[in-house]
């Protein structure tokens, strides 16, 4: 080693090489104040990956004309990102309470290989020409092969993962926050060494060793997909194993899915699919095909992306993970893939720039406006009370790939999805799929973006609000983006090893949830998480400390407010303090925070003096639950929080035939508050729906009082139940 380091230094002494590397250490030091990447972690190292694949080149060749050796080589390319990598790790200690090294092991996975077959590539150009602009051009060469087995299956396969020798690796869409070094970078990583390695070997005329190092790395290789660095079509549908077609799809899902389970997805998705193709006027030509993945962690290791689901128009495929019923993202994914016709050529999306520029807040506000999804508020009705919250992103700007991906998720996808559902309702759909073709508002609409994003804020502030709605989208909406967060991966990675952790090891979850909190000190749900796990410990008194200070911190923020309460009145109770729990739930009910809120402190509150009630909301075996309630419906007849939560879990349980008439009865009584009645009847519908009684769907639908968003949702079940049961 110590002959290496002389020879480095040697390197060093040579203008050229200097100037290289000066260069390299230069622009690796900028790229410490750009977003993300001023932690020495896997956002960081990426960048110093790229940094040395495009201009590390320059550095290998310059090297090679002095033949130091290619060790020496690698070792001054990665010398090149110490500067970066020191200035970050320094930052962070002593700048901000993040840990410096919580995601470290992404710098030697991707800078070390890169290095290495760089400086291999470097000193095979310089060989190749002795003018060193036309071995910089046979060295991008090089680069540009390397480009095509990486951007052929994320062209033509499903998976949405990168693996490059050169580049490193990309793990899918940023959106999720929880990122850890899986095993399939390993076999990738030591594919590239036995790369480098054996290349260099056949440099130096070491023929058996090159040889042995490439036959190792053309087995890698070769097992690319089972390994997990490749996905093709033909795998992906073996690793799922169930397929069914019809005139619309083919859906693919896991083979241990039940009949009702399939049944339940494919009539799930053909509904969307007819509901999308009733919206434009008609259904695009050409099938969808739908991969299901029964978790968020199958679809990472399978195709990459955890909790993020997606769409590859120009393949006409949608990605998504979960059975819930009716699927919760499976509409905006379908519109992605289905509106790929109207699209820019060759993706199928908003793209300028001859479709290589994507309009991505066009591109979701279509999908989002299309699909209309709605819950407690309707898609305007969320965006103006973000507006009353100064939580609305700036219209304009999110409209660009920059201003999209810097507001946080929720905030983007909301907005975009109303303006153009707005402009959809103001100038028609046939105005609408003209934007999707280039992201051209003036051409599309008549009027540039900045008038029509001034009408579309106009118009938000006509919108009528309930009183707790600005409420309701603060606590929504109230998170930031990955880039606002304080150690926002590293928070990510603790809270998500704190809940598989909790059941078993409270103590330790415990402790990863106070780190959270000392990292996150603003964000609330740290704190809750954390006072759950100190009550499984039995320290109630730390507990209650916790959800006190909570309380009196998060006074004028309502919605985290009210959770904070619930979880104190919850302790309160299981303590026998029902004088503390009472007013809590009193409290929440006067603040008019949200119907979820509502709903569950009139249930606690009438509720009170049944066990069956309070042990509902406690962690427990549901099947227990159950039978409890069962028999507090006989024992405690006048109490119609037990009869609604024993229709309610009756109905989550998929026993709809029990469910309904205990539903129908507590409706047809009329005595229950209106938030639990608007639930109650969303359960009724959704009863009858199971068991094919459109009549008694189209009944509960048209006595609704709850509101527009409310009737919107009835009516969707009407169609769907005619949809099903024709």
């Amino acid at each position: 080693m110590r002959e290496v380091l002389f020879r480095v230094r040697a390197l060093l002494s040579r203008r050229g090489v200097l100037g290289w590397w000066a260069t390299l250490a230069s622009v690796g030091l900028g790229l410490t104040w750009l977003p993300l990447l001023g932690q020495p972690g896997y956002e960081l190292a990426a960048g110093l990956t790229l940094l040395l694949t495009f201009l590390g080149g320059g550095l290998a060749i310059a090297a090679a004309r002095a033949r130091p050796g290619l060790l020496a080589s690698a070792t001054l390319l990665a010398f090149a990102t110490l500067p970066a990598l020191g200035l970050a790790t320094l930052r962070t200690a002593l700048g901000t309470p993040c840990d410096p090294f919580q995601s470290v092991a992404f710098v030697p996975l991707l800078i070390l290989p890169t290095a290495a077959l760089v400086a291999v590539l470097g000193a095979l150009a310089a060989r190749v020409t002795q003018r060193w602009w036309l071995a910089l051009l046979v060295y991008f060469a090089f680069v540009l092969i390397s480009a095509v087995p990486t951007a052929w299956p994320l062209l033509e396969g499903p998976q949405v993962f990168a693996f490059n020798h050169l580049g490193g690796y990309l793990p899918g869409p940023l959106y999720d926050e929880e990122l850890s070094v899986p095993s399939s970078l390993l076999w990738f990583r030591v594919a590239t060494l036995c790369l480098a390695g054996g290349m260099g070997a056949l440099l130096q005329q070491r023929r058996l060793r090159g040889l042995g190092a490439l036959l190792v790395f053309g087995a890698i290789e070769v097992a690319g997909t089972s390994l997990g660095f490749r996905m093709t079509d033909a795998a992906l549908s073996e690793a799922l194993g169930g397929v069914v077609e019809t005139d619309e799809l083919i859906l693919h899902y896991p083979r241990a899915l039940t009949d009702a389970e399939v049944s339940r997805v494919l009539g799930d998705v053909r509904f969307r699919h007819h509901q999308i193709s009733t919206y434009f006027g008609a259904p695009p030509p050409g099938k969808v095909r739908v991969w299901l993945y029964r978790s968020a962690e199958d679809k990472q290791r399978l195709v990459g992306a955890l909790h993020t689901q997606f769409a590859k128009p120009w393949r006409r495929e949608v990605h998504v993970n979960g059975l819930t019923f009716p699927h919760p993202v499976i509409k905006h994914e379908l519109v992605h893939a289905m509106a790929a016709p109207w699209g820019a050529p060759p993706f199928g999306v908003a793209a300028g720039f001859f479709g290589l520029e994507p309009h991505v807040g066009v591109i979701e506000g279509f999908a989002v406006a299309a699909d209309n999804p709605i819950d407690e508020l309707s898609l305007h009705e969320w965006a103006a009370a973000m507006k009353k919250k100064a939580l609305l992103p700036d219209v304009a700007s999110l409209m660009t790939p920059q201003g999209f991906y810097g507001a946080p998720a929720s905030r983007a996808y909301t907005t975009a999805g109303s303006f153009l559902r707005f402009l959809s309702e103001k100038f028609g759909k046939d105005a609408l799929r003209a934007l999707y073709r280039e992201g051209d508002f003036e051409r599309a609409f008549g009027q540039p973006l900045p008038s029509l994003a001034r009408d579309y804020e106009a118009f938000l502030d006509s919108v009528p609000l309930q009183a707790d709605a600005v409420n309701q989208a603060f606590g929504r909406f109230r998170r930031g983006s990955l880039f606002d967060r304080p150690c926002a991966r590293e928070v990510g990675r603790l809270s998500a090893q704190a809940g598989a952790l909790m059941p078993t090891d409270p103590q330790r979850a415990k402790e990863l949830l106070a780190r959270c909190r000392t990292l996150q000190p603003d964000e609330p749900s740290h704190a809750l998480a954390e006072a759950g796990a100190l009550r499984r410990l039995s320290e109630e008194e730390a507990s209650r400390k916790l959800l006190d200070a909570e309380l009196q911190r998060l006074e004028a923020e309502p919605a985290p407010w009210a959770e904070a309460a619930l979880a104190r009145a919850d302790l309160a109770q299981e303590e026998g303090d029902r004088e503390t729990a009472t007013a809590l739930w009193k409290r929440i009910l006067e603040r008019q925070i949200s119907p979820a809120m509502e709903r569950t402190s009139q249930v606690r509150l009438d509720g009170l003096e049944v066990d069956a009630v309070q042990r509902f909301f406690r962690p427990g075996d549901d099947d227990v639950k159950a039978f409890l309630l069962g028999e507090a419906s006989r024992a405690h007849p006048e109490s119609w929080a037990v009869r609604y939560l024993l229709g309610r879990r009756l109905q989550q349980a998929g026993e709809s035939a029990t469910a309904l008439p205990v539903l129908d009865q507590l409706l047809n009584e009329g005595r229950l508050p209106d938030a639990v009645a608007k639930e109650t009847t969303r359960l009724a519908i959704e009863a009858a729906f199971s068991l094919g009684r459109c009549d008694e769907v189209k009944r509960w639908a048209s006595r609704s009082r709850f509101g527009p968003a409310f009737d919107a949702r009835a009516a969707d079940w009407v169609e769907r139940c005619a949809f099903a049961w024709p």
